[in-house]
């Protein structure tokens, strides 16, 4: 996340609190309970290791860098305030950075995190009376989102306004007058390739891939170091996963929704059918409505992780994939030789360790020539091409952990 920079405005460090959320369930003699092999979700919410914490505060402004550290848990998070308070029972806030870094303050009322997904906030708790408890609060979440029966979350923490203001001011800048990185919105050019990625199931309960190809196969995604790529999540389940790419900052482009059960019925029959590249089905086919624009949180941000929601093709934007090749911290051979393979996974990590994470490759120019001669050489006038791969679509490995999607 954004590291605090000198004489930028933000709140010093002695009102500046990381915050690590968490959902877990304790034995009753505290020790840590791993229920989810008969649960969705956890029945106690933890803050840097505690749980029901509370802050005591000032009345000034806090920068609060808040990260989603649970398993499958989504927070759609708020902070409460008594009715006397405020004219508006909650209290608002600021955006000001996301995964990637900073950038252009976003006044917000509430905001929904994903396991993975960073948010650092600025709240100003100015306006709270001296005693005033301020509530930070989770609803409408439920795990797994956005359909699931898990436990019920409300109350995470409280911010107990109960120290005097030291130095007499907050002067620190307001928000809405931060300078920080503005990012243009996401616009791919015309020719900017397309990656799909299925998140692939073939029956309720069972093992969950990328384009029903296990892990460990090898990489099958072959990018040009400096090039630009669309990657489209396509979702045909009935819970979201939040997606996240090692290496990179993305730009999420929009959503759209799809015919989840037709999109499904045709990929299966597909696999089925040999995986032959000219009988793919075509998303386009499958549309039921347009493009989404990015939720505002979302746009003009820099993101690592993306809510791939239900029934719907998800996209992003990765403007250049540029691994460091020179040495680092003057390290010698720390730089990064080519060809190089990093990884994409859902950060449900149930999910996560049961296959939904695959390889993929950035190469050179020499590298794109060589596979492509490779690729002449085993062409065969008789028609032969090397078997693709078939993960078994049934497969009997057990999942870990219950699973609706």
């Amino acid at each position: 996340m954004t590291p605090p920079t000198s004489g930028s405005g933000c709140p010093p460090a002695n009102s500046r609190y990381p915050l690590i959320l968490q959902d877990r369930t304790f034995h009753p003699d505290g020790s840590l309970a791993y229920t989810m092999t008969q649960r969705e979700g956890e029945d106690t919410p933890v803050v840097n290791g505690k749980a029901y914490p509370f802050l005591a505060v000032e009345p000034r402004r806090y920068r609060l860098r808040i990260l989603n550290a649970s398993n499958e848990r989504f927070w759609r998070l708020r902070f409460d305030v008594p009715r006397d308070a405020l004219p508006q029972p909650v209290l608002p806030f600021w955006l000001i950075g996301t995964d990637g870094g900073f950038r252009a303050p976003l006044p917000m009322l509430n905001f929904l995190i994903a396991p993975a997904e960073r948010y650092d906030l600025i709240v100003d708790f100015s306006r709270m009376p001296i005693g005033t408890n301020v509530t930070l609060t989770n609803y409408n979440a439920p795990v797994h989102y956005p359909g699931g029966a898990g436990p019920e979350l409300s109350e995470v923490m409280q911010f107990q306004v109960t120290r005097r203001l030291s130095d007499g001011a907050d002067r620190t800048t307001p928000p809405r007058r931060l300078k920080l990185p503005a990012l243009a919105p996401a616009e791919p050019q015309p020719h900017t390739r397309r990656r799909e990625w299925v998140l692939y199931q073939h029956k309720l309960f069972g093992t969950m891939t990328f384009n029903a190809v296990p892990f460990m196969e090898p990489s099958q995604d072959f990018i040009k170091a400096g090039s630009a790529e669309i990657w489209e999540y396509i979702n045909p389940n009935h819970d979201a996963h939040p997606m996240h790419v090692h290496l990179v900052n993305f730009q999420v482009l929009n959503r759209q929704p799809i015919d989840a059960a037709g999109y499904q019925a045709d990929y299966e029959k597909w696999i089925h059918g040999g995986r032959r590249p000219q009988d793919r089905p075509v998303l386009a086919n499958f549309f039921t409505g347009p493009p989404i624009p990015p939720d505002p949180d979302e746009a003009r941000s820099y993101k690592d992780t993306v809510k791939s929601y239900p029934e719907t093709v998800t996209r992003i934007l990765i403007r250049e994939f540029s691994p460091p090749t020179a040495t680092i911290a003057s390290i010698p051979g720390s730089g990064t030789v080519l060809p190089a393979t990093y990884v994409h996974h859902c950060h449900i990590l149930e999910h996560e360790d049961d296959d939904l994470m695959r390889p993929w490759t950035i190469i050179s120019d020499r590298d794109g020539r060589d596979r492509r001669r490779r690729r002449r050489e085993l062409s065969r006038p008789d028609g032969y091409e090397p078997a693709p791969v078939h993960p078994a679509a049934g497969s009997s490995r057990p999942a870990i952990g219950p699973r609706r999607s």
